[in-house]
């Protein structure tokens, strides 16, 4: 019996992209202003909307700078396990953004830049604490392409979220170190 021909996957991180630019082409032809939505730190509304900041985007710009390395990063996640790529984009949601509403300054902080980050730093990190081979190639492949995201912590302008950017970093950080701790318990 012949083998089936592998089909084409498409990234789940896709779906959660369509879903920004609706949210963008919204809140720009429909007169939506969801961008009071964001993170409001030290608030209990800024709290609430820590599930909804990462969606939502301060105009079309802000949005295009996330789509490509959002995609393409939470595809490398998603290329070692689809169910670690929904794993790691709700606990960088929730850890990123607690970390810019803890920290941030008085203002709506929005955007899925912190994912971004926090994708990054997860794929380094997670070669780091497990020392796989395949997880070595993926963080070279992310530290090839995107370098350069390192610099988004000097970026100190006032009107980039400079907190969300490092709280989604020491997240992703964070979710590694966690994953492999606790796969390291499960094996001994």
């Amino acid at each position: 019996m012949p083998k089936p021909i592998a089909t084409l996957r498409i990234p789940d991180a896709l779906y959660l992209l369509i879903l920004m630019w609706a949210v963008q082409i919204a809140q720009t032809f429909l007169g939506f202003e969801w961008g009071v939505y964001g993170i409001m730190p030290r608030t209990m509304d800024g709290l609430w909307h820590i599930a909804l900041a990462p969606w939502i985007h301060h105009g079309f710009w802000h949005l295009l700078s996330n789509s490509v390395p959002f995609l393409l990063l939470g595809w490398l996640i998603q290329s070692k396990e689809r169910v670690l790529f929904w794993e790691v984009t709700f606990l960088l949601v929730i850890v990123g953004g607690l970390g810019t509403w803890g920290f941030g300054s008085t203002a709506y902080h929005a955007g899925a830049s912190g994912i971004v980050l926090g994708y990054w730093a997860y794929l380094i990190a997670d070669a780091y604490y497990s020392r796989s081979p395949k997880n070595m190639v993926l963080a070279t492949v992310t530290i090839f392409l995107y370098g350069g995201l390192i610099l988004s912590l000097v970026d100190v302008r006032p009107h980039i979220s400079w907190i969300g950017h490092a709280s989604g970093m020491a997240a992703g950080v964070l979710v590694a170190k966690f994953a492999n701790g606790v796969k390291a318990k499960i094996v001994v």
